[in-house]
């Protein structure tokens, strides 16, 4: 594996009742299966069921071969071994936010990140999830710092990705998922993912239909941008 996969960060936990740290660091081999049962928690699938579309253990094994630096992890280090509680997958791409949107699946090729370019320009973030048990923690703050600490260390221009309108399920009756999300870019309406990530310093671009099934979400998401502050355009 790559000497690449070094980083890891101490973060104390927000809620007095968990006293513990949480240790944010690149995601290794053995990390496959807690990153598989993150996931399919996030999306309210039980780990006695199979989820179909969720990043698993061989997916894992796929993306730190193509690009280990750019995955990671949260762990929680009460439990023996240690617990995934949350994780996020990216990939980089020389295909700009300016392009048309595509689907997720168009856009990163496999669960495994097969159209990464390990020389693209540009980070694509994949998916991030945090078990609905540690959300509210400030686990899901760290791992996107994890992110823009990634961009600015790789030197790439930014940070892009579908932002779920996970919003949406309680609009549904009322207008469709495009007029939804551009409400939700006009600041007309609060989000609880897409208004979350404009917060966090993400441009929000434009609306996504048929981005990824999720029912909730409407199927939708908001391409969201965010540019590298430092990068060098010499």
């Amino acid at each position: 594996m790559s000497n690449a996969v070094s980083f890891k960060r101490k973060v104390r936990l927000m809620s007095p009742e968990i006293l513990s740290d949480i240790t944010i660091m690149n995601t290794q081999r053995e990390h496959g299966q807690g990153v598989y049962d993150t996931v399919r928690l996030a999306y309210g699938v039980p780990l006695d069921e199979e989820c179909e579309n969720c990043i698993d253990a061989h997916d894992v094994a796929e993306q730190l071969a193509r690009f280990p630096e750019g995955q990671f992890v949260a762990v929680y280090t009460e439990e023996e071994p240690n617990l995934v509680v949350g994780m996020a997958a990216t990939m980089r791409t020389n295909r700009p936010p300016t392009n048309p949107p595509r689907k997720w699946i168009d856009e990163i090729g496999s669960t495994g990140i097969a159209n990464h370019n390990p020389y693209g320009e540009w980070l694509y973030g994949v998916e991030m999830s945090v078990r609905p048990d540690f959300r509210l923690q400030g686990i899901g703050t760290a791992l996107y710092h994890a992110r823009f600490e990634l961009v600015k260390r790789l030197g790439l221009k930014g940070w892009y990705a579908g932002g779920m309108l996970m919003g949406y399920r309680r609009y549904r009756r009322e207008m469709s998922v495009r007029e939804y999300g551009e409400k939700v870019i006009n600041r007309e309406i609060i989000d609880p993912t897409v208004t979350m990530q404009m917060n966090r310093g993400f441009e929000a671009w434009d609306v996504i239909e048929d981005y990824l099934d999720e029912p909730d979400a409407g199927n939708g998401a908001v391409l969201i941008v965010w540019k590298n502050p430092e990068y060098d355009e010499t």
